[in-house]
């Protein structure tokens, strides 16, 4: 055989081979499956038939299929938009990819309704096998942020993220993969981020404490201190139920997320959004810890005074400011309503007050929501 006629033969071997890797024959159909090739219409799925790079397959409500390659099988779920290449690629919904044609029951859950300032709740529940689960939220503008999940003992994996006050409202995606012994499984969520509507106000500082808002080496050292105490996770989920609150009578005087404008010898001086909720109090008044963990930091800062964070566990912190005297110390652990510090009036502040801030994933939450709901 001459060179010439080799090489072709060869090229139209490859080419054989590689496109029966492309084809998907259908090998079950549950409910009203569609797809559609480029240039045609979309049309019902049926058993048997081969799909092939290229088309587009949707299921809707109460509809399913599989589809088995030369060495894979793959499960499309109900309302899923699936793009078939040389592996199926998800749009959204969820797909799972097996060896054999028996699939792990992955349940996903979701709540609340995702908004700025707000705590969100993922969960997978799976019976059939432990999972290796990544997973992270983006958008089309560049944002992308990785979600830990943790294992719990009563068997389902929980993630607990939030949304920043400035965070853009705008359309993300939540995307999971959920790696089992020999399967997989790939969960894609889009959602909008709502808008929150928080407010503003101003604080007047006095012309003593001005000298705080200086940029200095010490604050900096603070900064990378606390920084440092909140990147240590622990993979222990130590509070249970709703939290409390840290004061005996919760009265707020600046909610979460308030647009605050500071003024100082009655000049503007800069504009914060407030990353937690102030509480009035006097100086002396007992400060309880709203759930269980352990206490982290117990330390005077130069901006926000003698400041406790308690460690809640799985990335969750509670942080006090301003306080007049801290009755732990760090590395104690502590039960929920136990005293563990005094109201005080240390730091930027205008008076006595209680500052309450939730870190949640990197992330500073409304601490409302936890004393509303279970986490």
């Amino acid at each position: 055989m001459r060179a010439w006629a080799r090489i072709s033969v060869f090229f139209l071997f490859l080419v054989a081979s590689t496109a029966f890797g492309f084809e998907y024959r259908v090998t079950g159909v549950g409910g009203e499956v569609t797809v559609q090739r480029e240039g045609s219409k979309r049309r019902r799925v049926v058993k048997g038939e081969v799909l092939k790079a290229g088309d587009t397959i949707w299921t809707a409500r109460d509809s399913i299929v599989t589809l088995r390659t030369e060495n894979r099988h793959y499960r499309v779920f109900p309302y899923s938009l699936v793009e078939l290449k040389d592996k199926p690629v998800i749009v959204w919904g969820k797909l799972s990819s097996s060896p054999g044609a028996e699939f792990p029951d992955i349940r996903f859950y979701f709540y609340p309704r995702p908004a700025q300032g707000r705590t969100l709740k993922i969960g997978l529940r799976s019976q059939s096998e432990a999972l290796l689960v990544t997973s992270h939220i983006r958008n089309d503008n560049g944002y992308k942020k990785e979600v830990l999940f943790y294992h719990l003992e009563e068997g389902p994996y929980r993630a607990l993220t939030g949304f920043d006050v400035e965070l853009l409202p705008d359309k993300y995606w939540l995307e999971v993969r959920a790696e089992g012994t020999a399967s997989t499984t790939w969960i894609v969520y889009p959602f909008y981020l709502k808008a929150s509507r928080y407010g503003s106000g101003r604080v007047y500082i006095e012309q003593q404490k001005s000298s705080l808002f200086s940029p200095s080496q010490k604050k900096k050292k603070e900064q990378e201190e606390l920084g440092s105490v909140l990147s240590s996770l622990s993979d222990e989920a130590r509070w249970k139920g709703k939290f409390g609150y840290p004061v005996k009578q919760p009265v707020v005087i600046s909610g979460f997320g308030k647009k605050r404008i500071y003024y100082m010898n009655h000049e503007r001086s800069m504009t914060r959004y407030h990353r937690g909720i102030d509480f009035k109090g006097e100086v002396g008044d007992p400060v309880f810890a709203p759930g269980d963990g352990v206490a982290v930091f117990a330390e005077e800062r130069i901006t926000t005074g003698n400041t406790l964070v308690i460690d809640h566990g799985q990335g969750v912190f509670s942080l006090f400011f301003h306080l007049d005297s801290i009755s732990i110390l760090s590395g104690t652990p502590v039960k929920k309503e136990s005293r563990v510090a005094e109201i005080g009036s240390t730091g930027i502040t205008e008076g006595s007050h209680l500052h309450w801030g939730l870190l949640v994933d990197g992330v500073y939450v409304d601490p409302i929501d936890w004393v509303k709901m279970n986490f």
